[in-house]
């Protein structure tokens, strides 16, 4: 009988064994779609250097602060792209050196990306932020720039109508001309003629810096709006637009930020910024991973989602508001950006080409 008793003992224990008693950590399993909760995942995060670009640091931030926190089992490493090459060569590296998430930003990496996620769909999971890769194993997150630069326009005119110079001219300093930043211009002189439906085209002056990172070019075309009398030139070629915001202090116009809150009590001509909050989205993505796993798709994030805004407006902001901000402006503005959320007014670019009024 005792030996019957242990070979029964023998026999329970390797089927558990076979088995795998408790829970496996199957990542097949709907319940625990990451796998083990306690085995480390690692991601790359693929990027322009990131500097002092507020559009990149946020999302660097983001990650180390979920880090820090412990909230999920992760590493992550920063692989900045310094030239066009390097985004091809960075995203395979990232796939051929096992990481399990491969989070792609700016439209650089669209293309590469969208190569390497066909070649090796179950390496790891795919995401972009910033630009639509369209690729069956990708998350895009894209943003409604326009909604946010809607809200800059009425700011703008407003500022210049109480100034005394309701019909402009209003600058733009932006990075590239073209259809893929129109929704930023679209949504800036939108915004102005909802204040003054009599603007023409030519009420608008835009010139652009070419790079990310110009920001000598961008204070030498913000001085060119200046000389010919803008009281408003709206900031837009991320890190140059610093050479904007020396100008406007020099000048004495008025301005706005990208991306972040750029205000400063050092530059109180700076009076909003119009801003992209890439950490929220990174934040995003990092708990889809964890959670359900990336579910490729195109999803397209606005005033209503709250990841874009102006500051003063959708944001409180950290520093003092400039008095010339005035508190009906930022009502009108309130006012317009909730019936852009409610859906009551609804922002959708058209082709450049077609447009004018």
């Amino acid at each position: 009988m005792k030996k019957w008793i242990a070979l029964m003992l023998a026999m329970a224990m390797l089927l558990c064994t076979m088995t795998g008693c408790g829970d496996s950590g199957d990542p097949g399993n709907s319940d625990n779609p990451g796998g083990d909760e306690t085995e480390v995942k690692r991601i790359a995060v693929i990027c322009d250097p990131v500097g002092v670009n507020p559009f990149l640091t946020q999302i660097v931030d983001k990650f180390e602060e979920v880090k820090t926190a412990g909230t999920y089992p992760m590493d992550y490493s920063v692989v900045e792209c310094a030239d066009d090459t390097a985004w091809s060569e960075n995203i395979r590296a990232s796939v051929e050196e096992g990481y399990d998430f491969i989070l792609v930003v700016g439209w650089q990496g669209a293309d590469p990306l969208n190569e390497v996620a066909t070649q090796f769909p179950d390496k790891a999971q795919y995401a972009i932020i910033d630009t639509t890769c369209d690729n069956e194993n990708v998350k895009s997150y894209i943003f409604k720039p326009q909604e946010a630069a809607y809200l800059i326009g009425v700011v703008a005119a407003s500022v210049s109508a109480d100034a005394g110079k309701p019909n402009g001219p209003f600058g733009g300093v932006h990075a590239n001309p073209g259809q893929g930043s129109f929704e930023w211009r679209w949504g800036y002189m939108e915004g102005a003629r909802s204040v003054n439906p009599e603007l023409t085209m030519d009420d608008f002056l835009f010139n652009y810096t070419k790079s990310y990172t110009d920001a000598a070019t961008a204070k030498e075309l913000a001085l060119q709006q200046a000389a010919q009398g803008c009281v408003f030139i709206n900031a837009a070629s991320a890190v140059s637009d610093y050479g904007t915001f020396e100008a406007a202090a020099e000048k004495n116009f008025y301005t706005s930020g990208q991306d972040a809150d750029m205000t400063t009590p050092d530059n109180p001509n700076i009076i909003t910024s119009q801003v992209k909050y890439t950490g929220v989205v990174a934040e995003m993505a990092i708990e889809e991973f964890f959670t359900t796993g990336i579910q490729p798709g195109v999803v397209s994030l606005g005033l209503a989602d709250n990841v874009v805004g102006a500051v003063y407006i959708t944001d409180d902001g950290v520093n003092p508001r400039n008095a010339v901000l005035t508190d009906d402006i930022v009502a009108a503005a309130r006012a317009a950006a909730d019936k852009i959320k409610s859906g009551e007014l609804v922002l959708e670019v058209p082709l450049e080409e077609d447009y004018s009024f």
